[in-house]
């Protein structure tokens, strides 16, 4: 193959013209390009082969990339993965036409450039891949592949910030996926494994059956790299990664909170095990939900007051009909009043009454109030000694006795 700067410029099939390379990987290179036919940019996968590789491998190869087309276009109308329009040859290569996503990076470049993130945006990057891989489920197309370097990552403006608060999160690169229902031939290499070790299932590396389970153990690996910044099981080769990702428990992460159980329950080593997909999906979903700043209080609507409250309004006219009379209650009559001159006049309109005569207080004339002794109502006096331990209201009564009441006060 050409250089870079020599294929920029390229026209592949008469119609797509390559403007600048995106990415490039161990089996292909990813270009943005232009399709002279509808005026619009798109990005375009290449097929790299290299220069001694066998027959053989080259036709499984190509097998591979048709098989990516294929399983990625049944999956066009899901908003979390990259849309694939068309699959055409050059030159007896396949070259698959995708879906440009301008601004766009991949987590595993955003995490090394920008450090690791918080629990709640790796929580929501969860529910998106997970949601495209339980789309993929229902339809029988496992991926295979999950690790950081196939989650892409935009900004909800033109200026992308690499935030999941209003951006796109993207699943890509179904390049080893498998369909089992369809009965096609599972697809091996023949030096290396087909996927990256330390985001590979035990029971893929022990060469069983691929199962869903499978994409949930890579999908809990590439959430663990996102909020740590490294992989559970990163060593210094890939034979030692790959002992590890098969004898060795993951290392607690140091940063999560609710996050821990979800990720060491996708990263189970037994598949039978390891969390399920709803459970997964109904634990993110409530770390990633938004939270009330301290700064805005929830409000909390107060019962009105009664003096305040709304005056309820009057109930509708009753629909049903009335009973008929001799099925009514009996209604009570009103006693009719008494003559005005035959009422019991009230204690107000008697002043004669000792109950009504005004209170005095009696003086000796040039020496002041008289003294207390036991003639008197004060505490030496036994007639009076109650008025003086009662509460006044008490003591202050006069009515029990017709005789009128005489109070020295001091």
């Amino acid at each position: 193959m050409t250089g870079v700067h020599e294929a920029a410029g390229r026209v592949i099939a008469g119609r797509y013209r390559l403007l600048r390379r995106l990415g490039a990987g161990g089996r292909g290179r990813v270009w943005q390009a232009y399709d002279q036919n509808l005026a619009c940019e798109v990005a375009l996968k290449e097929i790299v082969l290299p220069p001694d590789i066998p027959e053989q491998e080259v036709s499984a190869r190509i097998t591979r990339a048709r098989g990516e087309a294929q399983h990625a276009a049944r999956l066009r109308n899901h908003p979390h993965v990259v849309t694939v329009y068309d699959i055409l040859e050059a030159d007896g290569l396949p070259w698959i036409v995708m879906e440009f996503v301008p601004g766009a990076m991949d987590l595993d470049a955003v995490v090394r450039e920008r450090g690791p993130l918080p629990p709640a945006d790796v929580a929501r990057i969860g529910l998106a891949v997970l949601d495209a891989l339980q789309e993929g489920h229902r339809l029988g197309i496992l991926h295979r592949d999950v690790k950081p370097a196939n989650v892409l990552l935009t900004g909800p403006g033109p200026q992308p910030s690499h935030s999941t608060e209003g951006g796109q999160v993207l699943l890509i690169d179904y390049g080893i996926s498998l369909e089992p229902s369809s009965g096609e031939a599972r697809l091996t290499a023949t030096a290396d494994f087909l996927g990256t070790p330390g985001f590979m299932a035990p029971e893929r590396a022990h060469c069983e059956v691929p199962t869903p389970a499978c994409d949930l153990f890579s999908l809990g690996a590439t959430l663990y790299f996102a909020l740590e910044g490294a992989g559970p099981f990163d060593r210094d080769s890939a034979v030692t990664t790959l002992s590890a990702v098969l004898f060795e428990f993951p290392t607690l992460p140091r940063r999560a909170t609710a996050l821990t159980p979800v990720l060491l329950g996708l990263l189970a080593k037994d598949p039978a095990q390891r969390m399920d997909g709803d459970e997964a999906t109904r634990r993110l979903a409530s770390i990633a939900q938004p939270r009330p700043s301290p700064s805005h209080p929830p409000v909390i609507p107060l019962k009105p007051s009664r003096r305040y409250r709304p005056v309820r309004s009057r109930r509708a006219p009753r629909s049903r009909p009335r009973r008929p009379s001799s099925c009514r209650r009996p209604s009570r009559k009103r006693r009719p009043a008494r003559p005005r001159d035959c009422r019991r006049p009230s204690r107000r309109s008697q002043p004669g009454r000792p109950w009504n005569r005004r209170r005095t207080k009696v003086t000796r004339p040039g020496r002041g109030p008289a003294r207390r002794g036991p003639d008197t109502d004060g505490p030496g006096s036994l007639r009076g000694w109650w008025r003086w331990r009662w509460p006044r209201w008490a003591a202050a009564s006069t009515w029990h006795s017709p005789a009128p009441r005489v109070l020295n006060w001091p």
